[in-house]
């Protein structure tokens, strides 16, 4: 994984400034940060799916002729947006269940990183940069998309849709496109960007179906699911009836060709970084591993007569 590992110094060097600034926050909520950060860093833990954060500023830097030290900020401003809005998923998920004393926390210190993000990025674009449009255009898509989770099914085939939870990230790029005078280039670079993001939210959800069975609209796998078992909308789904899509109906097979078809799409946009496609190709080259798992999974038991019990006992994913 070359756009990983070509990077993990400077991950190194992001995540150590990222904790000196986390270091002036007053107590307790300086250890619940440097706690975040730990989390987060996926040198030090299994970080899922988070780094095209904060290497993105590093994949376009050849590209838009960026100094080190601003792909650097940029990036370290990224982990500190990150972490805002996680936090405020945090709350927006779990708030019910949330004693209040973990809310109050979770959304000051959420705010200590939105002024820290503010601040990496005022230092290259002031408040009368243009750059500041496209924040409001990100954060509306953002308010827009995790307002309306939920409240309908989510389409795995609309990649700009599924990108717009995550639509922030593509700040650092039109920053950078901005300062190199490249504005005419983003439209297409936030095409390529939407189609990754909308890779890593197809995969977010295949590995979290079970925790959203409850809340399904929002999981655009299960709606797969629900399309494949041509089931009607008022039945609801559990873990026997996906197991069922997943090895009866290939419903993990066609999420691996949606993802596939991303990858296809985001190669034919011109000047794409190379980093950019590899990472997308490594979520699509996970998927379609364990979709290849699924099916021979289901040939041989199918052949033993064992498929029916091995769909009410297994525990999968």
């Amino acid at each position: 994984m070359d756009w990983l590992e070509d990077y993990e110094n400077e991950i190194e060097r992001i995540f150590e400034e990222a904790a000196a600034e986390t270091a002036k926050f007053p107590a307790p909520l300086d250890e619940l940060g440097f706690a975040l950060l730990a989390r987060l860093n996926p040198l030090r833990t299994n970080a899922g799916t988070n780094y095209i954060s904060f290497l993105l500023p590093y994949w376009l830097r050849e590209q838009t002729n960026s100094s080190g030290l601003m792909s650097r900020d940029l990036a370290v401003g990224n982990v500190f947006a990150m972490i805002h809005f996680f936090l405020l998923d945090d709350v927006m998920d779990e708030g019910t269940e949330l004693h209040s004393l973990k809310v109050r926390s979770s959304l000051v210190l959420g705010q200590l990183y939105q002024t820290l993000f503010q601040q990496r990025y005022s230092s290259y674009f002031p408040s009368d940069s243009p750059l500041w449009k496209y924040y409001q255009g990100y954060i509306a898509d953002w308010a827009s998309a995790v307002s309306q989770e939920g409240k309908h099914a989510a389409d795995p085939r609309d990649f700009r849709q599924l990108a717009r939870k995550s639509a922030p990230v593509k700040l650092c790029a039109a920053g950078m496109l901005l300062i190199s005078g490249q504005l005419d280039r983003m439209a297409e670079l936030e095409e390529a960007i939407d189609l990754v993001l909308a890779t890593l939210q197809l995969s977010d959800d295949w590995t979290d179906w079970r925790e959203d069975l409850a809340e399904e609209k929002g999981n655009a796998f299960l709606t797969l699911v629900r399309e494949r078992l041509s089931l009607p909308s008022g039945q609801p789904l559990d873990e026997r009836t996906v197991k069922q899509a997943i090895y009866r109906t290939d419903a993990l097979d066609k999420l691996a060709e949606i993802v596939r078809d991303h990858g296809e799409r985001l190669k034919k946009i011109a000047h794409v970084p190379a980093s950019l496609i590899e990472f997308q190709e490594t979520i699509a080259m996970g998927l379609r591993k364990d979709a290849d798992s699924a099916e021979e999974t289901t040939i041989k038991l199918a052949s033993g007569g064992s498929l029916s019990y091995f769909l009410s006992n297994i525990t999968i994913n």
